[in-house]
């Protein structure tokens, strides 16, 4: 059986942070620091700027945008930037695994998912698998979806990803290794390995290459 490896996207190996930004300032209509941005749920960023009542609708407003529901959300995408070191490492992972991308993002903005990993010459920029469009509307984990479409062809050995709450999922397909990214949402370790990673990193230069050649 083949051997692959899953890589998610967002906030792993595309920096999001500058989108986020200018999404939230847009909606906002004010100036919105970086230091308010990193380490924060959505929620918890509006909530600074809104009254609690208003949240779950700036919210919904926001995720309308990044998901590109709303077409708007197409304007911002160019602000996206690859993580240092990462296509080095991927790169050098292709050579031996195939490669899935996996995403929340929806099933309906995939094409412009593919330009932008083909931008940055990220390899197999074409293997995504994306979140059915459903999940953002019905408020659910749109990793669940995800799972159920890798094929089944492959055995998945190792998933890199910065959200602990995610790392259930991967258990249920008995993923053995789990590559916490603690950069740029998630910064508590210990949550990470509560949730059963396998080891944190906080950049594609600590990834542990020689593990996997």
């Amino acid at each position: 059986m083949k051997k692959a490896i899953l890589i998610d996207i967002d906030d792993c190996i595309l920096n999001t942070i500058k989108r986020k930004k200018a999404i939230f300032e847009f909606l906002l209509k004010k100036k919105v620091p970086v230091s308010e941005i990193i380490g924060k749920r959505t929620a918890e960023i509006l909530s600074k700027y809104v009254s609690i009542e208003k949240v779950p609708e700036y919210r919904f407003k926001f995720w309308s945008i990044a998901l590109c529901v709303d077409p708007i959300g197409e304007k911002f995408l160019y602000l996206d930037e690859p993580e240092p070191y990462a296509r080095y490492i991927l790169r050098k992972l292709s050579n031996k695994y195939e490669i899935f991308y996996i995403t929340n993002r929806l099933v309906s903005m995939q094409k412009y998912t593919e330009l932008t990993l083909k931008k940055f010459n990220f390899p197999k920029y074409w293997n995504i698998i994306s979140a059915d469009d459903y999940t953002f509307f019905k408020n659910e984990n749109g990793r669940k979806t995800v799972i159920k479409k890798l094929p089944a062809e492959y055995e998945y050995t190792s998933v890199v990803d910065d959200l602990p709450e995610n790392y259930i999922y991967y258990k249920q397909i008995n993923i053995k290794k789990i590559i916490g990214y603690m950069k740029y949402i998630v910064l508590d370790e210990k949550s990470f390995y509560d949730h059963g990673a396998s080891l944190v990193i906080k950049s594609w230069k600590e990834f542990p290459l020689k593990q996997f050649l």
